[in-house]
């Protein structure tokens, strides 16, 4: 899959990548990915630090989907040929970022799962490390960070979270090799968490220096700012308080309510505890439906007040997307979150 490899594994380099995608950005997959490079055969491939390949793979789907109804039927082609274009396609993907990876095992990350159920389509040999973080710490931080608008925040999780759930539902009990894996599981027991990883990874846990991994710096933490008050990816080291588990515990129960009407079944569904109560459930329930008509004006009004905006103010700068806006231009060894 990648001949002329220039890098001391040779060809068997790319064999087996590590895809990391996380459920949303601010879901700790800076923290994984570093957890992973730490051990002595993986490697990041630099300068592309976050790959996007999946979250425009029905681009190359649908390609190949054109290109195969061109094919004559009596010519003998069929399904298997058409999907081994798909997963040839992939594997140049695969030894492109390979060629930058000075290690034997390549691992890449995007903080987005669009088009999950495309990835085996794309990579059938390769790992797959699906990143959970419970939707409040997640909203919180990304709302500190980049000022993101909860409601679409929320919402985003709440599908982001359904995409996880379906694709693990259609591919449980399949060969293909997949993991789910929580955030805070691996930040309150990191060692026990990570040694089971590894060995789903085929990485040898009595190489790994968990001592080491402990000691990792925090990067890109949206409680550590710099002079200009924004975010940054330079390694800094954990101070005794620091504390990437408690994001949301000053929440009030609008908050709570609105999540939980949103998106509280999908935080149940990975494992996580929504705060309930059951006082005034019926004047909440009307809020809630209120606050829903509204999300769906605003969405309806929003096409109109964007070609408004733009026939005002041609010149005006596109607003960067989520991905540019937490795409760092260089990172470093350390932990975000």
């Amino acid at each position: 899959m990648c001949p002329d490899s220039n890098t001391s594994a040779g060809s068997d380099l790319p064999s087996q990548p590590i895809f990391i995608q996380g459920i949303l950005p601010r879901c700790g997959t800076n923290f994984l990915l570093d957890l992973l490079r730490a051990h002595p055969d993986c490697g990041p491939p630099e300068p592309v630090w976050e790959d996007f390949f999946l979250y425009h793979a029905d681009l190359l789907v649908k390609y190949v989907d054109t290109v195969y109804a061109h094919w004559n039927p009596r010519w003998g082609v069929d399904e298997a040929l058409r999907r081994r274009l798909c997963e040839h396609l992939g594997g140049g993907l695969v030894a492109f970022l390979a060629e930058k990876a000075q290690t034997r095992r390549m691992v890449t990350k995007t903080p987005r799962v669009d088009n999950l159920d495309h990835f085996f389509t794309l990579f059938p040999n390769a790992h797959l490390v699906i990143l959970v973080r419970d939707g409040r710490a997640v909203i919180e931080s990304g709302v500190k960070t980049f000022k993101w608008h909860r409601e679409s925040a929320l919402r985003k999780w709440a599908q982001a979270a359904r995409t996880i759930l379906d694709f693990d539902r259609e591919n449980k009990g399949s060969t293909f090799k997949y993991r789910i894996v929580r955030y805070e599981d691996l930040w309150s027991n990191l060692e026990e968490e990570l040694r089971r990883l590894l060995l789903f990874l085929d990485l040898d846990p009595d190489r790994y220096d968990f001592e080491e991994a402990r000691r990792l710096p925090v990067r890109g933490s949206s409680t550590i700012r710099d002079q200009g008050d924004g975010v940054h990816w330079a390694p800094v080291k954990k101070g005794s308080d620091f504390d990437p588990m408690s994001r949301w515990r000053h929440w009030s129960r609008a908050r709570h309510e609105r999540f939980n009407w949103v998106a509280g079944r999908y935080l149940e569904r990975f494992g996580y505890q929504p705060q309930r109560s059951t006082s005034t459930r019926f004047l909440w329930t009307v809020w809630n439906l209120v606050l829903d008509v509204r999300w769906l004006v605003i969405r309806m009004l929003a096409p109109l007040y964007r070609m408004v905006k733009r026939r005002l103010d041609p010149q005006h700068p596109r607003m960067a997307s989520e991905q540019e806006a937490t795409a760092p231009t260089k990172l470093r060894s350390g932990t975000g979150t």
